[in-house]
């Protein structure tokens, strides 16, 4: 029987990519372990030696099949996750280097205010508190970010160009919120309201990890997208309303 390498590649693929993502579903995998996957990446090589070496014969289907099963492990296990490690093999890449920079500013709101974030390659750490003022405490690798603030509203954005960077910040905003929109690429962000308000809540993010808390605050209306990667909801006693799309990925929702 002649073994045809390029179907036997993609159905050895295509079985742990989706197999391992069901098994977390289902809750027989925990999704935390799967975050060192990539590390297997040299037996992607040894596959392809083996290849190689056994040349066009039945035996070097031994190499297609590690090479295939290898590759659909490690991304079933990004797709499962939603670890950083998925923007680490793109354009963020280039930013596994510790920061060495830092950045603080402050002021305040005169009434419920618009704010905007817009990360890439690196972590958010957001919480409300009481009263009016807002805080920003950013460590950067590379070009710092661009803040711009008024008395009614909050902008702080990554520059825009390559090179090497990395941005973690670690927000403070009032109790009272009108629109938080949240745009991140290769980022973890972690949403927590204690004692807040959010009108509404709008966050869009590629290949990262979005946690939030709020089981003590109030968000009134939420949109939430995210590809390759995971949400964690956790919603209080408030009124919760909106849409979540997830593509390549996992939600989880406590109420």
């Amino acid at each position: 029987m002649r073994v045809r390498r390029g179907l036997l590649f993609w159905g050895l693929f295509l079985i742990p990519l989706g197999g391992i993502s069901l098994l977390v579903r289902a809750g027989a995998v925990d999704p935390d372990r799967l975050s060192e996957a990539w590390r297997l990446w040299p037996l992607i090589l040894i596959g392809i030696g083996l290849a190689i070496l056994l040349g066009p014969g039945r035996t070097a289907v031994v190499g297609t099949a590690i090479v295939a099963v290898v590759l659909g492990s490690v991304g079933g296990a990004a797709i499962a996750s939603g670890h950083l490690w998925i923007g680490a093999l793109s354009d963020c890449a280039v930013a596994s280097g510790p920061t060495d920079q830092q950045l603080q500013r402050s002021g305040s709101f005169d009434r419920s205010a618009a704010v905007r974030l817009d990360l890439r390659c690196g972590s958010l750490a957001l919480t409300t508190t009481t009263g009016s003022q807002w805080k920003l405490d950013a460590a950067y690798r590379g070009t710092g970010p661009i803040v711009d603030a008024s008395g009614s509203r909050l902008d702080l954005r990554v520059s825009g160009g390559g090179g090497e960077r990395r941005n973690d910040w670690t927000v403070s905003l009032p109790s009272a919120v009108g629109v938080l929109s949240i745009t991140a690429n290769g980022a973890t962000a972690t949403l927590q309201f204690p004692d807040g308000h959010v009108a509404s809540l709008d966050v869009d993010m590629n290949a990262g990890d979005l946690r939030i808390d709020a089981t003590h605050g109030a968000v009134d209306v939420v949109d939430l997208s995210m590809n390759a990667g995971r949400i964690r909801l956790d919603a209080g006693s408030s009124v919760l309303g909106g849409d979540v799309s997830v593509n390549a990925g996992a939600f989880d929702l406590c109420v």
